[in-house]
C-alpha cells in the first residue's frame, strides 16, 4: 500500500531529482542492489548474534540501523534503475535480493527463540512463498503495455503487505524482542491476505473480464 502510494506521491519525483543529481553515472543500480544485499546479510548476522551473546541490546540496535540502511539502499536503487532504463536481469537480481534478506532475517528472528518462534516462523516463510510465486506468475503473463506504464520488468500486484511493509514488519519484530511471536503470528496472516488479494486480483484480470 505503501509502494502504490509512493508511486504517485511527489517525494518520488524529489528522489528522482536527488539521485539523478548525486548518483546517475556513479554507480549503477544493480551495484546498490548488491549493496543491500549485503548490509542485510550484516543485520540478519547480529540479530542472530543477539540470541547467543549477552548483547541483545546493542545488537538489535546495530542490526535495526543495518536493516533501515539496506531498505534505503533498495528504495536508491530503485530510482537509479528508472533513470537509467530498467533492465531484465536488474529486475531479477532486485528481486532475488528483496526475497534473500527477508528470508535471512525472518531465519535470524526465530534462530533467537527457535522453540516459541518456529511455528510462525515456518508459517510466515510460507506464506511468502505463496506470496512470491502469485507475485511472479501473474507479473509473467501480464501485457507489455502495463509494464511500460509502471517502468518495471515485471507487473507489480499490490497488497497490503509490499515491500515497505515488509520492511516496517520486521524492524518491528527486531526491535520489541519480547513481543516477537504475536508479532510474528500478525506479520505472517497479513501476508496471506496479500496472498488472497492477488489471488483476486489475478480473477479480476484474467478470468472475469472474459464472461
Amino acid at each position: 500500500m505503501i509502494d502504490k502510494w509512493f508511486q504517485k506521491s511527489k517525494l518520488k519525483k524529489s528522489l528522482n531529482k536527488l539521485v539523478k543529481r548525486l548518483l546517475l553515472g556513479r554507480i549503477s543500480a544493480n551495484s546498490l542492489t548488491i549493496i543491500g544485499l549485503g548490509l542485510g546479510l550484516i543485520s540478519a548476522l547480529f540479530i542472530f548474534l543477539s540470541g547467543i551473546i549477552d548483547l541483545v541490546l546493542e545488537l538489535i540496535i546495530i542490526s535495526s540501523i543495518l536493516m533501515g540502511l539496506s531498505f534505503f539502499i533498495d528504495v536508491l536503487d530503485g530510482a537509479v534503475a528508472r533513470l537509467e532504463g530498467p533492465t531484465v536481469f536488474g529486475g531479477i537480481l532486485d528481486i532475488f535480493c528483496d526475497r534473500t534478506i527477508e528470508i535471512v532475517i525472518i531465519l535470524a528472528i526465530v534462530s533467537t527463540d527457535p522453540i516459541s518462534l518456529m511455528w510462525p516462523g515456518l508459517f510466515s516463510l510460507s506464506a511468502i512463498i505463496l506470496c512470491i510465486t502469485l507475485f511472479l506468475i501473474i507479473g509473467g503473463v501480464v501485457k507489455e503495455e502495463n509494464l511500460k506504464e509502471q517502468q518495471k520488468v515485471i507487473y507489480y500486484s499490490h497488497g497490503v503487505m509490499e515491500r515497505t511493509e515488509t520492511f516496517i514488519f520486521l524492524i518491528i519484530i527486531t526491535i520489541f524482542f519480547p513481543w516477537r511471536v504475536l508479532l510474528l503470528w500478525f506479520f505472517t496472516i497479513l501476508i496471506f491476505i496479500t496472498v488472497f488479494q492477488r489471488l483476486i486480483n489475478a480473477y479480476k484480470m484474467f478470468y472475469s473480464k472474459k464472461k
